[in-house]
């Protein structure tokens, strides 16, 4: 028996000026292109307040699109018409992420499409890009038409198996979510995923030489200090051991090798 002790987010399209302000994370934001392409006809200089007032946006979103359009414009130049932006932008990434490198081993892995397995192979190929990029360069391609999906049938015959899918599908999810399908099996899949180095659990990594060597996460031997620990004594033997939790917010991501 266990007794537990505790434990614990066309006309001026060119003009604009390139403003040498910058904001931390990332250097452009998953943002209808649409959009993109209005401010630059209709504005001659980026100005946050100007783009709070033409697109109704909050001063933090309008941050963010003057920061995409500044790199759009880096790069993209003399389109005469929203359908050429669209596709300037489109040749812009394909060249600067070598995007038909990543697209293809995508492919040939029968990998599903997704913000982290995107950014997961353009940094194989040597290239320093975030999620929220990767979610970018996604919408923008699917907004110019340039992408096409088509469904790859995934045969998951354990329970490990589905897991995995799952989080492949979608990049990454909350414990929660897992634990709310598969109840408290979601834990000990995601712990053996986690040591075959198929997911992400960024809460583990502090501990990895500790779990790394774990064989029975619910009996882990002696009073493990931790986020990730809970200790409880064996009222029958008086023997003290730790047992892994995940904490529910904790987001798991699937890593592609």
């Amino acid at each position: 028996m266990k007794e537990h002790h505790s434990s614990t987010e066309h006309g001026k399209l060119f003009q604009l000026s390139l403003g040498l302000w910058r904001m931390p994370g990332s250097n452009f934001y998953p943002l209808p292109l649409k959009n993109l392409y209005k401010l630059a006809t209709s504005m001659r200089e980026l100005d946050v307040n100007s783009i709070m007032s033409l697109l109704k946006v909050s001063k933090r979103k309008a941050e963010q699109y003057e920061k995409t359009l500044n790199w759009i414009l880096g790069r993209v130049k003399d389109a005469k018409s929203m359908d050429e932006f669209f596709e300037r932008v489109a040749e812009a990434l394909l060249s600067e992420y070598k995007l038909d490198k990543a697209f293809a081993l995508l492919m040939d892995r029968s990998i599903p499409l997704s913000p982290s397995s995107l950014s997961s192979a353009i940094r194989g190929n040597g290239m320093n890009i975030n999620d929220t990029e990767a979610k970018a360069i996604i919408s923008w391609l699917k907004e110019g038409g340039f992408l096409k999906e088509r469904r790859v049938p995934i045969l998951a015959l354990s329970l490990e198996e589905r897991v995995l899918e799952d989080i492949r599908s979608r990049g990454s999810l909350t414990y929660s979510s897992l634990r709310k399908v598969y109840g408290d099996s979601a834990r000990r899949i995601i712990f053996s995923l986690w040591k075959k180095g198929l997911v992400n659990v960024p809460s583990f990594e502090k501990y990895r030489k500790l779990l790394e060597s774990v064989e029975d996460i619910d009996r882990i031997p002696g009073n493990v200090s931790g986020k990730v620990f809970s200790t409880w004594q064996d009222r029958i033997s008086g023997e003290v051991y730790s047992e892994l939790v995940i904490p529910l917010r904790e987001r798991i991501s699937a890593r592609w090798h």
